[in-house]
């Protein structure tokens, strides 16, 4: 049993599915996988520990993207290599991971229930406080080719060393 996701959560979301013993505990792996790939991309900016102290303090994003990505890896592994299922679980895993990097990348922020940013962690060395992404260089000004060299740089060049 996670704490991001439960078997009986993963039960009704996959309909169709009969969650006898063998399926309850492949279920139960795969929960804690999913959380351990969530965890991966969270740490760089959350205190994961902090969602550990109990199921009401974990980001209701966090909830739906372990069980998206968890129905995604079910149905990978009970495919038994079925193309239909396995495109299924590819379809429900690239999303979620695309989401988890906006998250890392700061480009998407963790909300709690009350629509309330979580704080990051105090020690979140790696956020980045300034780019050059968008920077257009001062010389991309007109086209490379009608460049043409300072008819006065040289005697620029020496009067600065004068």
């Amino acid at each position: 049993m996670g704490i991001y996701a439960t078997t009986s959560s993963l039960e009704i979301l996959m309909v169709g599915t009969q969650f006898d013993t063998a399926t309850t505990a492949l279920c139960s792996k795969l929960i804690t996988h999913a959380e351990n790939e969530i965890n991966k991309y969270l740490s760089k900016r959350y205190d994961i520990g902090s969602f550990y102290t109990s199921s009401a303090s974990v980001p209701p994003m966090i909830t739906t993207l372990a069980e998206t990505l968890t129905e995604g890896y079910m149905y990978q592994r009970m495919s038994r290599g079925g193309k239909e299922s396995m495109g299924r679980g590819k379809a429900l895993i690239e999303p979620v991971i695309d989401n988890l990097k906006l998250i890392a990348d700061y480009k998407a922020d963790l909300l709690d229930a009350n629509g309330d940013s979580i704080n990051e962690a105090s020690d979140s060395a790696y956020q980045v406080l300034s780019t050059t992404k968008d920077y257009v260089p001062t010389f991309n000004e007109d086209n490379e080719l009608a460049w043409k060299i300072d008819s006065n740089k040289l005697s620029d060049i020496q009067s600065e060393r004068s």
